[in-house]
């Protein structure tokens, strides 16, 4: 009975350790993630003097292929969704992130405290919808 009891503790203590370090190689594999794919429309941007045109969410835009290795693209970010290019909308010009990630906002709080300034509205990395989370390549 006593060990029982000992390895329901242990359990009780692991669980939430274990989410936590879930959580942290989540938003750290965001953070290299996002700034891959930035540096990616960036220099897409130097080389052709535009940035790249919208997509569809899950879409690489046309142009962009040769910046991006299109499997890691298709396996989608690591907080669920599917990455997206944003151009001319929700007020800036051009980001990239995710569309319809399934994490909670508790989280994505976490990565822009760890990343950023700490506000979902405002910095690099912005909530710009109830179901969308960018980084902003030019304002």
């Amino acid at each position: 009975m006593v060990v029982v009891v000992i390895i329901g503790l242990l359990a009780a203590l692991a669980i939430p350790a274990f989410e936590r370090a879930r959580k942290s190689s989540q938003n750290s594999n965001l953070a290299s993630d996002l700034r891959v794919y930035a540096g990616a429309v960036e220099t897409f941007t130097l080389e052709n003097g535009i940035y790249p045109e919208d997509s569809s969410s899950g879409a690489i835009p046309e142009g962009l292929e040769p910046y991006i290795h299109s499997n890691q693209w298709n396996d989608g970010p690591s907080i669920g969704g599917v990455w997206d290019v944003e151009k001319d909308s929700f007020g800036i010009i051009s980001a990239i992130g995710v569309h319809r990630f399934t994490v909670d906002v508790d989280q994505l709080t976490d990565f822009d405290e760890k990343f950023d300034d700490g506000d979902l509205s405002s910095g690099n990395y912005r909530q710009l919808a109830a179901d969308r989370y960018y980084y902003i390549v030019a304002e």
